[in-house]
């Protein structure tokens, strides 16, 4: 494993060598690929390769935190592939890109993995208060959209536009729900572990930035989120209400693969049967 996140490392960080030299791509999505600078990227690839030299697993974990931020387009990237008539630019390269930024961020979580002692279960309160969490967010910024109206939405496509909004209310209500309650077990694990982990994360992760920005942004006296013909009031309502949404959703997910983990799962000390 660290043989692989060393190759990752010089790989990706030659790339990003190559682009902040002026030889990157013409993004379709705002920015670059990332969501940081290329030279920034460039040195957290070099801090990758030098972390395996002494395993720390708390810094593993917090570099692949760091790139999955950093890739935080990649959600994007998801939603313009299931339903391409909401009209979000999709970026094939960009997307190409982040992906390897995301292997990169699994690499070093697995090495940290690996090195660091089983995890122990956390009570199962702990799983619920984040579920919660996630459905207060997901109802608060719905509750911010209702405010400046439904009409409001920058998006194209009308069937497109139903199927978004439905996967994003049973995203923020009822995976939530299965994901703490006995039912949830009677799924295939992977069924729910799956949009619990990917989508969690990646709300956190995309949203984390975007409130940075914004924070900056008003540092500055500019608009928070640009000219998209909303209010800042919404975005500083909508955009915490993600980052505790995705949050929340992480939590819940990491509670369930505790909950229905087994004794063969290599994290597992008991034996802990899926019902």
């Amino acid at each position: 494993m660290k043989r692989a996140v060393v190759v990752w490392a010089v790989a990706y960080g030659g790339l990003r060598v190559w682009f902040a030299t002026g030889h990157a791509f013409e993004w379709k999505l705002p920015g670059s690929d990332l969501l940081i600078p290329n030279w920034v990227a460039a040195i957290g690839c070099l801090v990758a390769a030098l972390a395996v030299i002494r395993v720390r697993p708390r810094l593993l974990w917090v570099l692949a935190a760091g790139w999955l931020a950093a890739a935080g387009f990649i959600l994007l990237d998801l939603v313009a592939m299931v339903l391409p008539g909401l009209g979000i630019p999709f970026d094939l390269l960009g997307m190409l890109s982040r992906l390897v930024a995301v292997a990169g961020a699994v690499l070093l979580g697995r090495l940290a993995k690996a090195h660091q002692a089983a995890a122990q279960p956390w009570p199962h309160w702990v799983s619920v208060a984040g579920a919660c969490l996630a459905v207060a967010g997901c109802l608060t910024r719905l509750a911010a959209q209702a405010v400046v109206g439904f009409g409001q939405m920058p998006y194209d496509g009308n069937l497109s536009v139903l199927l978004f909004e439905g996967g994003f209310v049973l995203a923020g209500t009822l995976l939530p729900f299965l994901l703490v309650h006995r039912i949830g077990r009677y799924f295939p694990r992977w069924l729910l572990l799956l949009p619990g982990f990917t989508l969690g994360a990646g709300i956190t992760a995309y949203f984390t930035v975007g409130l940075i920005q914004m924070i900056v942004n008003a540092v500055r006296g500019e608009p928070v989120y640009g000219d998209v013909g909303l209010p800042d009031s919404f975005f500083w309502v909508a955009v915490p209400a993600y980052v505790v949404w995705g949050a929340g959703l992480t939590v819940a997910a990491r509670g369930y693969q505790f909950a229905t983990r087994k004794a063969t799962d290599p994290e597992c000390d008991l034996e802990i049967t899926h019902r």
